[in-house]
């Protein structure tokens, strides 16, 4: 071997053994991890925050700040301490089943505590084993085991996410037995059993026994269950038991319908009744209303003709009196005219009915005369004027005659 091929291998050799001692001499801390150092004299620290840290040839462990335990149905798409599909209970009637969910562990953030950790397990993956999962699974089928399998599949699922939190992080809860009395579907008879339940203390809270999750520093910063899995016999039997309460019920409440339709129907016939009671009381009271107003109309009616008599009474009564001034009037306007007439005939002898009756004989008298043919249409020799006297003669003897039956002067007096 030549001498540069020596020194090259030995300058080699340098590097190696100094970068081994530097290995071995220091260490870097990760984000999200802590790590804990023991040197080689036995003296232990932990290394919270990251970088660089020594180790003078001791040894080293590497924890995660936050273990988390993934339980639900599917595999975890970024790594998790502790995987697995879901963790089976087993519930205070017998029957079994699987949870399903997720939970977030911190480690403690002070070096006493850490230290006392490490102490006890050893290592990330003996917390995680040993400790939080060992823990949450207890924790679950503690739960599981305060209720049944139907109580646990319909109305207590939300109190199941609270009571396995409070018994995983803050300790298991203190439990005493109770007797409760049953009534057996299959058989018929009463069964008495003993069960759990939780106890509580004067303030009202659940007791709880000594948590190891508290003593060791963890804190259950995310705990959620997604899902349940229940076996088929539990199903069946639950599902058996719920269409026999539907059963029930829907008998219950076709009893209730039928009951409720009674009722509406003696209800529906009340009210028909009444219905046509109040429509006959209707019709009886607008009889009523009728017949009053007729009877008003009729009494009206008759003052109005007794009004009527009355006044064609008055009416008569005034003609009459009017009939009776009017005869009067009569009377005494005849008698005053008679009286008239007497005391004018007296005064002139009547001279003007006389004068009155004599023109209108005259005139009598004229007319007979005017019609005879006083003169002969054919005349035979003789005078021409004797027709005409003849006439002239007869007028002159009938005033004469008239004038002397009515005894009226015709002759022009003297004035005196």
């Amino acid at each position: 071997m030549g001498t540069g091929k020596i020194k090259a291998f030995v300058i080699l050799a340098v590097i190696i053994g100094i970068a081994t001692t530097l290995l071995m001499a220091f260490g870097i801390n990760n984000a999200g991890h802590r790590t804990v150092v023991q040197f080689p004299t036995g003296t232990l620290y932990v290394k919270f925050s990251p970088g660089i840290y020594p180790i003078w040839f001791g040894t080293t462990e590497i924890y995660k700040d936050v273990i988390t335990f993934d339980y639900d149905k599917t595999i975890a798409e970024v790594d998790s301490s502790i995987d697995q599909q879901g963790i089976s209970v087993r519930y205070q009637d017998g029957g079994t089943g699987t949870v399903y969910g997720k939970a977030r562990f911190t480690l403690p953030e002070d070096e006493i505590t850490m230290l006392h950790l490490h102490k006890a397990f050893r290592s990330n993956r003996g917390v995680a084993q040993k400790l939080i999962k060992s823990v949450t699974e207890e924790g679950m089928n503690l739960t599981a085991g305060l209720m049944s399998s139907e109580e646990a599949y319909a109305e207590k699922r939300s109190i199941f996410t609270q009571w396995s939190s409070q018994q995983i992080s803050q300790g298991k809860f203190q439990t005493k037995l109770e007797t409760v009395s049953t009534l057996d579907e299959n058989t018929g008879k009463t069964v008495t059993k003993h069960i759990p339940v939780i106890s509580y203390g004067t303030n009202g809270l659940p007791i709880h026994l000594t948590s190891d999750l508290v003593d060791y520093g963890i804190d259950v910063n995310g705990f959620q269950i997604t899902d349940w899995d229940f076996e088929p016999k539990t199903l069946q039997q639950i599902a058996t038991k719920r269409e026999a309460t539907m059963a029930i019920i829907t008998a219950k409440a076709n009893a209730e319908r039928a009951k409720q339709d009674a009722i509406t129907a003696e209800e529906q016939g009340k009210a028909n009744v009444m219905m046509a009671k109040y429509e006959k009381e209707v019709l009886k009271e607008q009889a009523i209303v009728d017949a009053n107003r007729a009877k008003q109309v009729a009494v009206i009616t008759a003052e109005q003709r007794v009004e009527v008599a009355r006044q064609h009474k008055l009416e008569a009564e005034q003609k009459k009196l009017a009939a009776v001034e009017y005869k009067q009037e009569q009377i005494l306007r005849g008698e005053g005219d008679g009286e008239y007439k007497r005391l004018v005939m007296e005064a002139d002898g009547a001279l003007q009915q006389k004068l009155a009756t004599y023109q209108k004989v005259m005139g009598y008298f004229a007319n007979a005369i005017e019609k005879q043919k006083w003169v002969p249409e054919i005349q035979m020799g003789g005078s021409e004027s004797g027709g005409g006297d003849a006439a002239m003669a007869l007028i002159e003897m009938l005033s004469i005659k008239t004038a002397k039956d009515l005894a009226l002067d015709l002759s022009v007096k003297e004035k005196k």
